[in-house]
């Protein structure tokens, strides 16, 4: 039984985020994401900050949208999961689960394309 509240959509886009360490010590990584809703996203990466961590994430849809944007969204979270990479799995779900304490969308006008001369 699905326990989720609100829907998830299989949207990929470049995520880079940062915490602190144990030591204070700011840590950085990027990944990209698997899925995203109102209330969190999963993003997979090599880099993972542990479970219960302050995470601040900006996250670019650019790279991967079907039109030219400049659509970020910069999101204040927790992380509440995280799936390390088991031989079976070959690292396709290695990443991290958060929970979106609050978050901001950012332009998302569309930029014309140049066609090719």
């Amino acid at each position: 039984m699905e326990r989720r509240g609100q829907t998830r959509y299989g949207v990929r886009a470049l995520a880079e985020f940062i915490w602190l360490d144990a030591w204070g010590v700011p840590q950085r990584g990027h990944g990209y994401t698997r899925d995203i809703s109102l209330g969190g996203m999963f993003i997979r990466s090599d880099s993972q900050p542990p479970e219960k961590a302050d995470l601040e994430v900006e996250v670019s849809f650019s790279a991967f949208a079907e039109a030219s944007t400049n659509l970020r969204m910069s999101v204040k979270a927790l992380v509440i999961r995280v799936e390390t990479a088991t031989p079976a799995s070959l690292g396709t779900n290695r990443g991290f689960a958060i929970l979106n304490k609050n978050y901001r969308l950012h332009g998302g006008a569309t930029l014309e394309k140049k066609a090719a001369n």
